[in-house]
């Protein structure tokens, strides 16, 4: 089976938060608020995506991931 484009990026802030901020009050939710920004958000080719850490202001957490976006699109 496939995955979807953008799974390595939430796999990526999911385990920084189960590790990281899992006591922080709604951890989960901004999980699920990144995937719904992430589904819905318009990106360029080559694009590098760089997510970092929610609570970084708050922690000082400088956890950062990117990632490249390579659009291959197909004819059919």
């Amino acid at each position: 089976m496939k995955e979807i484009w953008y799974e390595p990026l939430v796999h990526a802030l999911r385990h920084h938060i189960e590790a990281e901020h899992m006591n922080e009050e709604y951890a989960l939710e901004e999980l699920k608020s990144f995937m719904e920004h992430i589904a819905y958000s318009k990106f360029e080719d080559e694009e590098i995506i760089s997510i970092g850490c929610p609570w970084s202001i708050h922690c000082k957490c400088n956890w950062k991931y990117e990632r490249q976006v390579i659009l291959k699109l197909v004819k059919q």
